[in-house]
Parts: C-alpha cells; sequence; structure tokens
C-alpha cells in the first residue's frame, strides 16, 4: 500500500468526514505514557505519532501509541514509510489506526501546523478506522510539569476532533478518558529516564536496531 502525505482526497474539501459528535474516547496508561515520554525525549522539537485502538460502537478504545517522527514534521517520506509500516503493524493484530498526536515545539502553541494536519488527515484516511471515528491529541504543555514531576493533575493532552476540513479542540474534552493512576505512571517513568527507551522511526531510519514499535518499553508499561 502506497500512502502519500499530499495527496488530496477526491472532492476537495467538501469530501473530509468529520468526527461523529458522540464519540467517546479511552486513552490507555500505555498509549499516553508512551506518546508523553516521546514528547520528553525532545522537548525542544515538535514530534508525532500514530494511536493505534479499536472502535467499539460510539467508543474509541486507543491501545497503543505508535511514535514516528521528531526531526522536522514537515519530512514526507520518513512520515509516508511511518503510515504505511503502523497501518500494517496495527492491521496485523485486529487493531487500526484510530487517530494521531502531536507536540509543539513551542509550549506556547496549542495548535496543529499545517503539516500536522496533513499527517492527521493521512493516519484519518488510511489508517483503517471507521468514518468519522479519528482523533487527534495535541499535548498539552501547560499540564506537562505537574504530571511527570508531580504525577498528579489532568492529563497532558487535549482532544482534537475532525470538523470541516480542520481539526478543532472537542467542546467537550469529558469525551477523552484517561486512567486516574495515570500520572502517577508517567510521573515514575520520568524520574527513571525513561524517555530514553521512546523510539520513534527517525531513529530507526538512523539505526535499524531501534525499535519503532517499543515492544521492550510496552511489557514496562502494562
Amino acid at each position: 500500500m502506497a500512502i502519500s502525505i499530499n495527496r488530496r482526497r477526491a472532492g476537495g474539501a467538501a469530501a473530509h468526514r468529520a468526527t461523529r459528535s458522540n464519540m467517546k474516547y479511552t486513552l490507555s496508561d500505555r498509549a499516553y505514557c508512551k506518546l508523553i515520554l516521546h514528547a520528553l525525549k525532545h522537548p525542544l522539537r515538535s514530534v508525532c505519532g500514530a494511536l493505534v485502538g479499536r472502535c467499539d460502537g460510539d467508543v474509541v478504545q486507543v491501545i497503543d501509541a505508535i511514535p514516528y517522527l521528531h526531526t522536522t514534521v514537515a519530512t514526507a517520506p520518513n512520515a509516508e514509510i511511518a503510515l504505511e509500516q503502523s497501518c500494517a503493524y496495527a492491521g496485523s493484530g485486529g487493531n487500526a489506526l484510530v487517530g494521531y498526536y502531536h507536540a509543539n515545539e513551542r509550549t506556547d502553541d496549542d495548535r496543529m501546523s499545517k503539516h500536522a494536519a496533513k499527517i492527521a488527515d493521512c493516519v484519518e484516511r488510511n489508517g483503517g478506522a471507521p468514518a468519522g471515528s479519528a482523533c487527534a491529541l495535541l499535548v498539552d504543555a501547560s499540564a506537562l510539569a505537574e504530571a511527570t514531576e508531580r504525577g498528579t493533575g489532568r492529563a497532558a493532552v487535549r482532544l482534537l476532533v475532525k470538523k470541516g476540513a480542520g481539526w478543532e479542540r472537542a467542546s467537550d474534552q469529558g469525551d477523552l478518558r484517561v486512567g486516574g493512576g495515570a500520572n502517577a505512571k508517567l510521573a515514575a517513568l520520568a524520574r527513571d529516564g525513561r524517555a530514553k527507551a521512546v523510539f520513534d522511526f527517525d531513529d530507526h531510519l538512523d539505526d535499524i536496531t531501534a525499535d519503532w514499535r517499543n515492544l521492550a518499553l510496552n511489557e514496562e508499561l502494562d
């Protein structure tokens, strides 16, 4: 399967699928901790990845996160490789790519760039999730310190949903449910320096032994 980040869907902007208004999302500790650790590993860069899960009616269970990039989100070839391989990997386990996550380079930036939105669109278009069920998560820099240093506070992510041709913050952040002990687990991992154990596709393309599936880390997180 060839995936192009820059390919436009037939019909233009009108063909974009809005997220269904009744969708709810649950985020596993593994997925939450891994995507935040990815951001912590590269604090001065934008990072991104895909969310793996399954859809049960109007509930999407996000069970894993696959780190994509940390060099530059605008690098289409690396993103296309990541999308193609992660789609196949998710499907092999009976799951799908149900969303996208992103952390911005600047802590005061709470929006997705146009390059990030293109990757999110491509995940939504090709990931295998039912129409209208995909989401995006944006790392919330304002909540990171409390979450990663004290293990308290709200989840350090914001839910974005597809509206028209763009991704907007969900009007009800309660549509995203994260386990009550997730921040405590995250803070312990951060203190132990486990962010350095997260590998993305940029790492893998530089060193083939860097496992973008993060199977060893998954065992720690489960």
